[in-house]
């Protein structure tokens, strides 16, 4: 009786373990899938009205490479400071190179498509030479988007991404941008940081800038410059 007793009891145990366990991954599920959500909605915003380093978006739709990529250069990014910014620093440093599958579910008007590695290498070879036959499904286009992950802080508050446009050799746009969340669960872009690669764009004016009133403080290896350019 005693020996029912207790496989009872392990049974019950090993029930309530499972049960645990299946509401630990539940929950780990859910975070991802909310981190998800706030990635594409992120993603949405850097793609309405982006910049490019010609001037103003003119596609007529945009081609975005499927996979994620780190934006250049790399952001050199402080380990000390306000705990949340660390923790959105570690969660780059960790991930960064591991690339995401990007899906067709950004909330954006204008239409775009998704490219392959081969697609975009195509693209770009289109704009390097000069004379080629016009590829159809580039038509009316003159930039390829890439974007990075986005990293976040524990309690997906703070958010570091990436976005960059390249129209051919020596024609691009990179930034790195830091997005907060607002009490009413939106995203608000909080600063921002630029590259230029132009041939008609003089060194001077191809330095990282910060837009927005609040300060957050990032070095940036400019293309032009041997030292780390400071600022925030």
């Amino acid at each position: 009786m005693k020996k029912a007793v207790v496989v009872l009891r392990s049974g019950v145990s090993l029930l309530a373990l499972c049960t645990l366990a299946h509401g630990f991954q539940q929950e780990g599920a859910s975070a991802v899938s909310e981190r998800a959500k706030d990635a594409y909605a992120i993603y949405s915003l850097m793609l309405t009205h982006p910049k490019t380093s010609h001037g103003a978006d003119n596609n007529e739709r945009y081609l975005i490479s499927m996979f994620t990529a780190p934006t250049i250069p790399e952001p050199c990014l402080p380990t000390e400071g306000e705990a949340d910014r660390r923790e959105m620093c570690t969660d780059y440093e960790q991930r960064k190179a591991t690339p995401r599958q990007l899906k067709p579910t950004f909330s954006i008007s204008k239409p775009y498509v998704l490219l392959s590695a081969d697609e975009a290498e195509t693209f770009i070879q289109s704009r390097i030479k000069p004379g080629q036959v016009p590829i159809e499904r580039f038509k009316g286009v003159t930039d390829i988007f890439t974007l990075s992950d986005v990293y976040f802080n524990k309690r997906g508050t703070l958010a570091l991404t990436g976005i960059s446009t390249s129209c051919g050799f020596n024609c691009g746009l990179f930034q790195w941008k830091v997005f907060e969340r607002l009490t009413s669960g939106k995203w608000q872009e909080r600063s921002t940081s630029t590259s230029i690669a132009n041939n008609s764009v003089r060194p001077s004016s191809a330095l990282p800038i910060r837009a927005g009133n609040l300060r957050f403080p990032l070095s940036f290896q400019c293309p032009f410059r041997s030292k780390p350019i400071f600022f925030g």
